[in-house]
């Protein structure tokens, strides 16, 4: 038994893992800390029983634009290279999205305070999530991608009461 526990551990810290740590910065402050292996997201996308995800894809409903209309915009985006592409500008918040070598950057920031949301996700990471069949985003196969490279900061979050960091290592 202490044979195969040591072996499914050096099996599971062979590979990347994803964390996520959120801090509550309130009149009752808390973490939260998430260290998985990436291979056991994806191993916990098949035991997700949910209408909505199946076999690790994500059936979106309802929005405000399709699934194939996110693709044939991603397309464009990718033969565009490296490039700026949307920029608000208001007198309380900035919102850019860009894209920089081989990562789509999505930055919001309110002058008023010190919130901002960061996010750095790479371009395969978004092609693997859009490969899903009709109005499905691909769940299992963006895990997979994110297995092959050693992507670091994905999201940050930092608000008044709450930060957020989730990182591949």
């Amino acid at each position: 038994l202490v044979v195969c526990a040591n072996a499914f551990a050096q099996t599971l810290s062979k590979g990347p893992w994803m964390h996520l740590e959120v801090l509550e910065k309130s009149d009752d402050p808390g973490t939260v800390k998430v260290n998985l292996p990436v291979s056991m997201v994806d191993v916990a996308l098949n035991m997700v029983k949910d209408q909505k995800i199946k076999e690790g894809r994500l059936k979106l409903d309802h929005q405000d634009f399709s699934v194939a209309e996110m693709r044939q915009l991603w397309d464009e985006l990718k033969k565009a290279g490296n490039a700026e592409f949307v920029t608000v500008e208001k007198k309380d918040e900035t919102v850019r999205i860009s894209r920089q070598g081989d990562f789509v950057l999505v930055k919001v920031s309110h002058t008023g305070n010190a919130e901002k949301v960061d996010i750095k996700m790479p371009v395969g990471v978004v092609d693997a999530l859009l490969s899903g069949p009709g109005e499905e985003l691909n769940l299992k196969a963006a895990i997979a991608a994110m297995k092959e490279k050693n992507i670091g900061d994905i999201l940050t979050v930092n608000e008044t009461h709450t930060q957020v960091r989730l990182w591949i290592d």
